[in-house]
């Protein structure tokens, strides 16, 4: 990329070499562009970040239609998008990334944010979100963020986190719905319940949604996966 310094994980580790086996086709390629907020916004995905090779994972836009390959098509009956669906967002979350954030933005940040919602009037993803993350966990972000549209964090981070104990940007509780509710209730379920991926994401889902229950509570919910 043309002023980012980054470094390309292990893609099998990470499961870019999967889903990007899938999105190579230009129906999914024309899809994602148009449905999960980067139409418009060739200005923040060329120059290096992937709007000219899109099926190169080693590039951020290729990484993140790998977690829209995943939101769109890991639940069993992925037509069913409907928010009635029995509280399983494996269902659900696809539509309320794409309804929530319509204006996505590929930058490199400053290292201090994987990704940033700004009121309601874009999202943001940085390096963090592309290299130190793999699909499910990037998923993850995108509902995070999408909920940021209608709730902030509302509480600090508890003693030990490792998101940075006593700074902002925790939920008071489960019970709040809030973003990391919605993120670790994503991953929750790709655990439980994901189609068309493997049994090592489905663990790397399991433990990173555990790890976001056990850190970014201000009252731990009581409970892990």
């Amino acid at each position: 990329m043309a002023s980012c310094t980054y470094s390309v994980p292990d893609k099998n580790s990470t499961g870019d070499n999967f889903y990007g086996q899938f999105i190579c086709k230009q129906v999914y390629v024309d899809y994602f562009w148009n449905t999960y907020g980067f139409n418009g916004n060739k200005n923040y995905w060329d120059d290096g970040f992937g709007w000219d090779d899109c099926c190169n994972t080693n590039q951020p836009l290729a990484r993140t239609f790998n977690a829209c390959y995943l939101l769109t098509y890991s639940a069993d009956d992925y037509l069913n998008d409907n928010y009635d669906a029995p509280q399983n967002i494996l269902q659900w979350g696809r539509r309320f990334v794409r309804e929530k954030i319509d204006d996505l933005r590929s930058m490199c940040g400053d290292g201090s944010a994987i990704a940033a919602t700004f009121g309601s009037d874009r999202t943001e993803l940085y390096l963090g979100f592309f290299y130190t993350k793999d699909v499910p966990g990037r998923a993850e972000t995108l509902c995070h963020e999408a909920r940021h549209y209608d709730k902030p964090h509302n509480a600090n981070f508890p003693a030990g986190s490792v998101f940075g104990a006593g700074k902002s940007g925790a939920d008071s509780n489960w019970d709040y719905q809030g973003a990391w509710t919605f993120g670790a209730g994503y991953l929750w379920w790709f655990f439980a319940a994901g189609a068309r991926t493997t049994s090592a994401l489905r663990e790397r889902a399991r433990q990173r949604g555990n790890l976001v229950i056990d850190n970014a509570f201000a009252t731990h919910p009581g409970f892990n996966i």
